[in-house]
């Protein structure tokens, strides 16, 4: 009987997934947002059709919604340049044109036209690649941050050209992943992230629903939250957490080139009561575990200092 009453639960939910409206829940914000040294984030959205948007469902407007939530007060631009039916042949053609005078990052999604050319004995996957190549290089040329993004699979149900297809798309998603490595760039598995999952994220065979774009969009955002962590950051010191601290508090803090820094815990008096840092990090965004078991509750100051800046903030300790 409870098997039953689950197997039926389980039919009414997917009934309903393509009736009821998907709403999306705020993304979670990472504390990097915060040290974001630029004004705006332009983010430029390049492809075929599921970078276009079928039957008026696009993954843009959530990710822009993203990065409002995320970084307000920066001026957020994600635009749309996808064609459907288009191969990266002919996306090649228009690419240059595209990201000439654009700024920020630009997101490559596209590659399933050429999987079913592939297919088709139209073009071999070398053309692909080759096409894949040179875009990055272009959005390089150009002082652009590419990202490339993994095609998704086709839904293969009693579909043996998709079940073809897709046996091609692994391998054109290794190639990706290749290239990504060799320039040094990151990518985004947009394959990962739909799965297979053609009942809950496809609106038909090809092309994702609601829920499905609402999934791409969280992870280019992602993706882009870990560069702007590796590359974009200003120098900062950030507020600890938990604050006010009983066993252990977290303090971060970011630099926007490697540099040495010293670190230091003092008390209202001025008397240094801990060093928590004192070598070189990297550029980004780090953090420091400071346990607090063993200092008297009160407040106290944190001071990150390096050869050209210096922050301060307060800190509260508790008694347990």
């Amino acid at each position: 009987m409870a098997r039953r009453l689950l197997s039926f639960w389980l039919l009414l939910t997917l009934s309903c997934l393509t009736s009821v409206k998907v709403f999306a829940q705020n993304p979670s914000c990472s504390l990097t947002s915060k040290l974001y040294s630029k004004d705006s984030i332009s983010i430029t959205t390049f492809g075929a059709s599921t970078v276009a948007g079928i039957n008026g469902l696009q993954f843009q407007g959530y990710l822009k919604t993203n990065f409002e939530v995320c970084y307000p007060g920066k001026t957020v631009i994600v635009s749309n340049y996808g064609i459907p039916s288009q191969t990266t042949t002919q996306g090649l053609a228009r690419f240059e044109s595209t990201v000439k005078g654009k700024t920020g990052f630009v997101l490559i999604l596209m590659g399933l036209n050429d999987a079913f050319a592939i297919v088709d004995n139209k073009i071999k996957i070398a053309e692909t690649e080759s096409n894949m190549n040179k875009m990055v290089d272009i959005a390089l040329s150009y002082n652009l941050i590419p990202v490339l993004g993994t095609i998704q699979f086709l839904n293969p149900t009693n579909n043996k050209r998709n079940q073809n297809a897709n046996f091609v798309i692994r391998q054109i998603n290794a190639v990706y992943k290749r290239i990504a490595a060799n320039k040094k760039i990151y990518f985004t598995d947009i394959n990962a992230v739909l799965g297979r999952d053609f009942a809950g994220l496809y609106q038909d065979p090809v092309h994702p629903n609601a829920a499905g774009n609402m999934r791409i969009a969280y992870a280019w955002f992602d993706t882009i939250n870990m560069i702007i962590e590796a590359k974009l950051l200003s120098s900062g010191l950030s507020q600890n957490y938990p604050n006010p601290s009983v066993n252990n508090t977290t303090i971060g803090f970011s630099l926007s080139k490697s540099n040495k820094v010293v670190i230091t815990l003092y008390n209202m008096a001025g008397a240094t009561v801990k060093t928590l840092a004192n070598t070189y990090f990297n550029s980004g965004y780090h953090e420091i575990l400071l346990p607090t078991t063993d200092l008297t509750p009160g407040v106290y100051i944190y001071a990150m200092q390096t050869p050209t800046e210096q922050y301060v903030k307060k800190m509260i300790v508790q008694g347990r």
